[in-house]
């Protein structure tokens, strides 16, 4: 990960369709992320304008927030076709990924969470 100091806030996608919509068609502060299919997708990149989303397996929680899980992937809308997305999820969900490096981090329920980075939209 990039970013593993920064605090996440996640909102749940049931439907993959709608966590690429989600993805791929809107503009998120940086600490907004996702969870679907048991997998956190965390806004792991350096602008709103061009997110990069680490994929981490839950493998255990700590405390209320903490996570310690696997990076299994990423996805980089600006650089990856939505179709391609899709077959990328599906394999993550299967668990056929190759990548897994450690992480630890934060990451809130929206409705819970607030940091300097959502609050920079509100200026």
């Amino acid at each position: 990960m990039n970013h593993p100091e920064r605090a996440f806030s996640f909102a749940e996608i049931e439907r993959r369709e709608d966590l690429l919509d989600a993805m791929f068609n809107h503009r998120w502060p940086l600490c907004y992320s996702f969870y679907h299919d048991k997998l956190l997708y965390l806004n792991d990149g350096e602008s709103e304008d061009l997110p990069e989303y680490a994929v981490v397996s839950v493998d255990k929680t700590e405390g209320r927030f903490g996570v310690h899980g696997r990076e299994i992937g990423r996805i980089n809308p600006s650089r990856l076709q939505k179709a391609d997305a899709m077959k990328l999820v599906q394999e993550m969900k299967t668990g056929s990924c190759a990548g897994e490096s450690s992480v630890r981090l934060v990451a809130e329920p929206k409705w819970h969470h607030r940091c300097r980075l959502c609050d920079l939209d509100e200026e």
